[in-house]
């Protein structure tokens, strides 16, 4: 068996696989002896099958897929061997006259892979910024841990302290064939939701107004509000929606006394306003840094893709397109494909190359650890700090059933990852802001 490599260019080849017969002979024939062994054919006892019988039924089978497996195993070793890091998958050529007879066979694949190349971290500069917490920010933290133990004080009509619980329903349409059983949204809304709060701020208890599909596309506030993704928005199946009032009410918040301290961290654990302030800063501050570290790796990831060149294969991608997606029947259509793609493509390769010039990889404790962070910082928004390693664990391991969230989940880990590598060869620009200013940052 023998591999040999025809470069068309620095990014593409064609590898073409040369096996004799020897090198599958006696595996085919192994397997045929089993096969007879075994075989079960009327008029024949079990292991009395006649092996030119069967030999003349599987022979060819047998050999195709021993054949098939020997030119992968040669193909994928090949790959390994070298260092290719290949930009899609092999695209076989057609094999004209195949013959599991012939003392000798080829087939040949061809390969595109990324460039040879190096990137200088240290040519590149961006702002890091350190991000300190606020007042505000500490306050409106503590706010959430006293509204999560506060009391619900009942109202007579809603006012501008109320907490709403709605229900929206999708209206059927009188003329609609079929069943249709949608389940209702539930969510609370306060004056801080500001489009929906005004939507129903005037109604009463059972009270309804309607919106409809466009109101909610053209306000997507309004939709994030009600708790409308833009893709639900996008597939409702109805054009009329009911939003319900079924609940409003005060909240008379926790006093800040021990009790709250203990509830929020354990018992005993802070023991005074200024102890909780100076840990939810502690904790804030830490927060906000973690998003200004991922902030200044993107921005180094930026500049890298604008300024380095990476040639891709785009003979064999063109090739690799039509082979692999049936909805792409010309040249002309992958090219198309491809110009769109082109970006993401780099992008992912200048990604991979760092990771791989660094030595970095990715395993399932990784991504358990990042998620449960995630549930950590998400449960810290709504002021919910004392939670039990078990328990975000319970909820980490639950948010990794979503292959979605896997797959964002471990780009975030390969992200952290190539931050401290970043971080120590990349220029700093440190320059202290607030959070609001990072937020503004965020958007440009």
């Amino acid at each position: 068996m023998n591999v040999t490599a025809t470069k068309h260019d620095d990014v593409s080849a064609l590898l073409t696989v040369t096996l004799d017969k020897a090198d599958y002979k006696d595996k085919v024939e192994k397997q045929l002896l089993n096969f007879a062994k075994n075989a079960q054919v009327p008029g024949f006892r079990k292991g009395k099958v006649p092996l030119s019988m069967v030999r003349k039924q599987y022979e060819a089978g047998i050999a195709f897929e021993e054949i098939n497996k020997q030119v992968s195993d040669a193909l994928n070793n090949y790959i390994n061997e070298n260092k290719l890091r290949l930009v899609g998958q092999p695209v076989p050529q057609p094999v004209d006259d195949f013959n599991h007879n012939a003392e000798q066979l080829s087939v040949a694949f061809e390969v595109g892979y990324e460039p040879e190349f190096t990137v200088d971290l240290s040519k590149y500069e961006a702002p890091h910024f350190k991000v300190e917490a606020s007042d505000k920010e500490i306050n409106q933290s503590i706010e959430n841990m006293q509204k999560r133990f506060a009391t619900q004080v009942p109202q007579e009509k809603i006012g501008k302290d109320s907490h709403v619980a709605l229900e929206i329903t999708q209206i059927v349409e009188a003329d609609a064939e079929g069943e249709h059983h949608h389940h209702p949204k539930n969510t609370v809304v306060n004056a801080d939701r500001k489009e929906a709060f005004k939507l129903v701020k005037d109604l009463a208890m059972e009270g309804t107004v309607k919106v409809t599909k466009e109101d909610l596309q053209k306000n997507e506030e309004l939709a994030k509000e009600l708790g409308f993704s833009k893709d639900e928005v996008e597939h409702l199946h109805h054009n009329e929606l009911e939003v319900k009032v079924k609940d409003f009410y005060g909240l008379d918040l926790a006093k800040l006394d021990q009790d709250l301290f203990d509830k929020v961290y354990g018992e005993g654990n802070i023991k005074s306003e200024e102890e909780l302030k100076a840990k939810v800063k502690t904790e804030l501050d830490e927060y906000f840094q973690q998003n200004a570290d991922v902030h200044f790796v993107n921005k180094v990831l930026e500049q890298i893709n604008q300024k380095e060149e990476v040639k891709l294969p785009e003979t064999f991608l063109t090739k690799w397109l039509i082979f692999n997606n049936e909805n792409i029947q010309t040249e002309e259509q992958a090219k198309e494909v491809l110009e769109a793609e082109k970006n993401v493509l780099k992008y992912q390769i200048l990604e991979g190359k760092l990771m791989n010039d660094n030595d970095i990889k990715l395993d399932y404790a990784d991504i358990l650890a990042q998620a449960e962070q995630l549930v950590r910082n998400q449960l810290a928004i709504y002021g919910i700090h004392h939670l039990g390693d078990e328990e975000i664990q319970k909820y980490a391991v639950e948010m990794l059933k979503d292959q979605e969230q896997v797959r964002q989940i471990s780009s975030e880990v390969a992200m952290a990852k190539l931050k401290d590598v970043i971080l120590e060869k990349a220029i700093k620009k440190e320059t202290k802001i607030s959070h609001d200013e990072f937020l503004e940052e965020l958007k440009k």
